[in-house]
């Protein structure tokens, strides 16, 4: 089962390129969500989401769909991971609006956070927070982390290794929960090619996906690279490669 879309879907360049002129800001979601079956929430890193905002993503969205919501940046940049319970029980409580349509929350750690025992000790201890009926996934952006000791503490906790194509870590396709999840950022140097012939570089991909689908239930992923509407673009791409039905399935 793959849940393939975009990170965000209210972005300026997407008018005209992938959402008509004339449409009310209002209606982007019901329409993104009839080509994609998942998406990730960008809004919910910068600021905590109002009850009432949530139950809107709900009821715009089809039954089937998922939302990846990020959690607060006031959790992993602010606090960085410490003293937290009060702020992600508060997250938690809102964002379980979205019912069966909550998929994984990406915990996204700042660049600076790199793996020392006090970050070890830290990591460890907020995992113990977090409630085992809502997947999480952690997207680590410093090579520290890279080792045996993180991705058993990720397996103890059934919380999913990001798998990332980005400058900041190596493409490591680890599956360390009953789900996989990966982020394309994109890579220097990459951008023109892949805006030129995204099936090309996109490709190798495919023998990736395929090979976390044979480990987890569910793959989720999401493609970034919001320049002109690249991104729709580029997931519709990836969908095409896998064969993808309407319902995740690689056919």
């Amino acid at each position: 089962m793959f849940y393939l879309g975009t990170s965000g879907w209210a972005h300026h360049d997407w008018v005209g390129a992938f959402y008509p002129h004339d449409m009310a800001p209002a209606a982007y979601l019901h329409t993104y969500a009839q080509q994609f079956n998942t998406v990730e929430i960008e809004h919910t890193f910068f600021e905590m989401p109002t009850r009432q905002a949530v139950q809107a993503w709900q009821r715009r969205t089809p039954d089937g769909f998922r939302f990846s919501p990020c959690l607060p940046r006031q959790i992993t940049h602010g606090q960085r991971l410490r003293d937290v319970q009060s702020l992600l029980t508060a997250f938690l409580d809102t964002i379980r609006e979205l019912g069966d349509k909550l998929g994984p929350i990406l915990v996204q750690l700042p660049e600076n956070f790199r793996r020392t025992p006090q970050a070890q000790e830290t990591l460890a201890t907020f995992c113990t927070l977090l409630p085992s009926d809502v997947p999480f996934a952690v997207e680590f952006r410093h090579g520290s982390w890279v080792n045996d000791t993180t991705f058993q503490l990720l397996e103890q906790h059934q919380i999913a290794w990001v798998v990332v194509d980005a400058p900041f870590l190596p493409r490591l396709p680890r599956v360390t929960a009953r789900f996989a999840y990966v982020r394309w950022h994109g890579r220097p140097g990459h951008a023109t090619r892949r805006q030129l012939d995204p099936a090309a570089a996109l490709r190798p991909w495919v023998a990736v996906l395929a090979a976390l689908a044979a480990q987890a239930q569910e793959v989720y992923g999401y493609v970034h690279n919001h320049f002109s509407g690249y991104a729709p673009r580029d997931c519709q791409t990836l969908r095409a490669l896998l064969g993808m039905d309407d319902h995740g399935q690689a056919v």
